[in-house]
């Protein structure tokens, strides 16, 4: 098999890999999460602007 073959499903597989990621963590996480989340890193960034 050439490289280039090997270069191209590598980066398919990739892709594969984190559509599936992607698309399993739409499904397992809850938006509640998601949500708190947010709004601890909002106000880590205002805490850390003062440092």
């Amino acid at each position: 098999m050439r490289a280039g073959t090997k270069l191209a499903f590598y980066g398919a597989g990739l892709i594969v890999a984190f559509a599936a990621a992607y698309g399993l963590a739409g499904v397992l996480v809850p938006d509640s999460v998601v949500h708190d989340w947010n709004e601890r890193a909002a106000t880590t960034e205002h805490h850390g602007e003062h440092h």
